[in-house]
């Protein structure tokens, strides 16, 4: 029996190498679209504001928060959710984080444009602890106290008199 084929090497080639091409491009695409991938990262902790400028003292109002803030890559969000005080005054509780970094002992980001700077506290003096080992910011009036820096401009309801003070963690359980 004798089979003479259509058999061409050259042509058999020409489509391998082709086919070659298609699977190479294919798997740069899905290794450039992971490379280009977001880290996310979550931390979690509080938010406290009284109407009196300082940490301690005479005020008429003060409040506490749950406070998350999630970021992937240079932006995320940061949510307030109110948990104690005698009212709301905060009108907005959703806030849009841009240009987020992280570097030793600092985490800065725009937080409505404005730069807040959080900073790396292992021994909390203004707390007596409690909030050892977080990342913190405030806005006080007593230049003692204060840590970081944190505008109080993007926190409608807020007077430009009172003190706040964001205290995040990472979250591990990620």
């Amino acid at each position: 029996m004798n089979i003479k084929g259509d058999f061409n090497m050259a042509g058999l080639f020409r489509v391998s190498r082709k086919i070659l091409i298609v699977i190479f491009a294919f798997v740069l695409i899905v290794v450039l679209t992971g490379c280009r991938k977001s880290f996310k990262k979550e931390f979690f902790g509080t938010f406290y504001a009284n109407d009196c400028g300082v940490s301690h003292g005479g005020f008429e109002w003060s409040g506490g928060y749950k406070a998350s803030l999630v970021v992937s890559g240079s932006k995320g969000d940061l949510t307030l959710t109110f948990e104690i005080g005698l009212g709301d005054p905060l009108t907005v509780h959703q806030f849009s984080v841009s240009d987020f970094a992280e570097t030793a002992g600092n985490m800065s980001f725009k937080l409505g444009g404005k730069a807040a700077t959080l900073v790396f506290v292992e021994n909390d003096t203004i707390w007596n602890g409690d909030y050892s080992n977080h990342f913190i910011a405030n806005k006080s009036d007593e230049p003692s106290e204060r840590i970081g820096s944190l505008p109080i401009e993007p926190f409608s309801g807020f007077r430009s008199h009172y003190y706040i003070e964001l205290r995040l963690k990472p979250n591990e359980t990620l």
